[in-house]
């Protein structure tokens, strides 16, 4: 995908000589050139193409499908190619987000929310009945998000996921007997068609990794228990699909399912943060980090390099990174290294961001572990890495996909917003 010079220059961090210049000219370029503007983000495309790999592997070897949630990265080109390695679906969290995947030829989509606003869901029938290919699911919880769905007026059924929820979590039916309601309301609707439950875990965390892990896997039993019943009542189909699935918690919520009887090819595994994984947030949480060695080993994908504007104290150093170019509701970013604006010298950097301004991020070090000429300097770019990958992401426009000498492979569009 080529990105004409009209766009590029709408784009922060490609640097000023660039603004008009056409993308495939920045392919085989220094990530480091000097005309370059900094602070920057970029990806790795190796990692980017290891977690796919890890993902496909695990979720094929579980015998689940995979429909990695779009809203990550917001990249119609990331989640070609997640489809290309074989993903079942593209998940998507608002009606927006569902209108630049379908633009960009995703021909089987899943709402992991509820669909209230009536232009999207008359816009959502008007693509069902244009394109007979085309699939999408779409989550309700209560009679009036069924009756807001309802439509009598003939052509395809809207595939619509019964969620279930849990106490202080997000949307979904709180019990079975509200979830039944809803079972009841949407079997009498026109113009629906009920294709499966739908729930999300992440919102189970306590204190730790292991006793959050516990707590997704009992969610998760009560969630297969309470779909064969509905089952066994008549309230979905037999064997309808059940999705479920953070980037932290899938194999405890898959563990879940199975063990109380949902067989694993109903099950649709959403997890998205996966796809560029992080330094903090899922680096201490995912499956691994937990000591399972049968899950994914993923890699974190995203640097944002930031200069160093001053050392205006020994041990302090400001660089210009700041809340408006990285997230920190899951953590400040963690320093990966140092190295010269060049590119070259490449070295260890010992220290902790300790708090962001709005473009300012503060660094701590010890001086004395340096030898001269090894202390991070003005000037230097340092390499920060980010906890949960969602919240810098939506920073960015257009960033740049990087192989291992971090040489420019492809420019990677964001479309937030």
């Amino acid at each position: 995908m080529t990105t004409s010079s009209p766009d590029l220059a709408l784009t922060r961090g490609l640097g000023p000589s660039l603004a008009a210049a056409d993308s495939r000219e920045l392919v085989g370029t220094s990530l480091f050139a000097l005309d370059r503007d900094f602070p920057q983000l970029s990806l790795s495309a190796g990692a980017i193409a290891h977690n796919i790999a890890e993902m496909m592997a695990y979720v094929r070897a579980r015998g689940v499908a995979l429909a990695p949630h779009g809203k990550t990265a917001m990249s119609p080109q990331l989640a070609q190619m997640q489809i290309d390695a074989g993903a079942w679906a593209i998940t998507a969290a608002t009606p927006a987000q569902l209108r630049v995947y379908r633009g960009a030829g995703v021909r089987r989509l899943l709402l992991a929310n509820q669909l209230v606003e009536p232009g999207a869901a008359a816009w959502l029938r008007d693509e069902l009945a244009r394109d007979p290919r085309f699939e999408c699911l779409v989550y309700v919880d209560s009679t009036d998000g069924v009756d807001l769905l309802a439509d009598d007026r003939g052509g395809r059924s809207l595939d619509v996921l019964l969620e279930v929820g849990h106490a202080g979590g997000r949307t979904g039916a709180r019990d079975e007997s509200a979830l039944r309601a809803v079972a009841e309301r949407a079997a009498r609707a026109p113009g629906i068609r009920v294709a499966g439950i739908a729930a999300y875990e992440g919102t189970l965390g306590r204190s730790s990794p292991a006793e959050s892990a516990g707590r997704v896997a009992e969610f998760a039993r009560s969630l297969a228990e309470v779909t064969l019943a509905l089952e066994t009542d008549g309230l979905v189909p037999r064997d309808c699909l059940v999705t479920i699935g953070g980037s932290a918690y899938f194999d405890a919520a898959l563990d879940g399912l199975t063990a109380r009887g949902i067989a694993p090819g109903r099950i649709v595994l959403r997890s998205g943060a996966y796809l560029a994984h992080d330094d903090g947030q899922y680096a201490r949480s995912d499956p691994r980090a937990r000591g399972d060695g049968g899950a994914p080993s993923f890699r974190p994908a995203i640097s944002v390099w930031a200069p160093v504007l001053s050392i205006p104290e020994p041990g302090l150093a400001i660089a210009l990174c700041g809340r408006r170019d990285v997230g920190s509701d899951g953590g400040l970013p963690a320093i990966k290294g140092v190295r010269s604006r060049d590119g070259s010298r490449e070295r260890p950097f010992t220290g902790r961001v300790t708090q962001l301004a709005d473009q300012h991020a503060f660094l701590e070090f010890d001086p004395a572990r340096y030898a001269v000429g090894d202390e991070p300097r003005v000037g230097d770019l340092v390499e920060l890495g980010v906890s949960h990958p969602c919240t810098t992401l939506d920073r960015w426009s257009l960033v740049p996909l990087v192989d291992d000498d971090h040489r420019v492979r492809d420019l990677i569009r964001l479309i937030f917003g």
